[in-house]
């Protein structure tokens, strides 16, 4: 039974799939609303008849501000943390987070700009770690694909929804400034 405090720790019998994952960070991308992946939109016949046609199932999951908050806490990971391999070269904003297990049996990293969302795992069937020579690629593999598909894409910011409002802290008191 899944249903269980563990659950916030992904503590879940047969896990979430890359599929699962990268489209959950997606709906943190859209703002908060949850497209359900398709692998195709419409095919056709040698006509241009339609035989399958593919509609995306949406729906709101989370609040915008929300969906920000995470974006730019998500950003702090690739611009200082542990996703600072994962930065694109052009300057694109990237946000995501990264996850290794114990004794680098797994890596991922889901990630995502203005534009695009995505995922990747690398690991074994079998519980084996990963040489220390492997443990690059990953990066290696996401900047390359991600930074060819925003090739003639003009650089852009993440929006900031109306709801949210930014003003300046102190930076010992995490307090606003007083004005007196």
């Amino acid at each position: 039974n899944d249903n269980s405090p563990g659950l916030a720790l992904g503590g879940i019998t047969k896990g979430v799939s890359d599929l699962e994952l990268t489209a959950a960070y997606a709906a943190i991308a859209n703002g908060g609303t949850y497209n359900r992946p398709v692998f195709y939109t419409k095919v056709t016949d040698h006509s241009g008849k339609t035989i399958l046609e593919n509609s995306g199932l949406s729906h709101r999951v989370f609040k915008e501000s929300t969906a920000y908050l995470l974006t730019s806490a998500m950003q702090s990971v690739v611009q200082s943390g542990t996703g600072t391999p994962y930065q694109l070269s052009s300057g694109m904003p990237v946000a995501g987070k990264t996850g290794t297990t114990d004794s680098y049996v797994d890596l991922q990293f889901v990630g995502y700009t203005p534009y695009y969302t995505a995922g990747i795992w690398t690991g074994y069937d079998t519980n084996v770690e990963l040489p220390e020579a492997d443990r690059t690629y990953i990066s290696t593999l996401w900047t390359n694909v991600m930074s060819r598909i925003h090739e003639s894409l003009p650089i852009k910011e993440f929006s900031v929804p109306d709801s949210v409002e930014q003003l300046t802290v102190c930076a010992n008191t995490g307090l606003l400034p007083n004005t007196y």
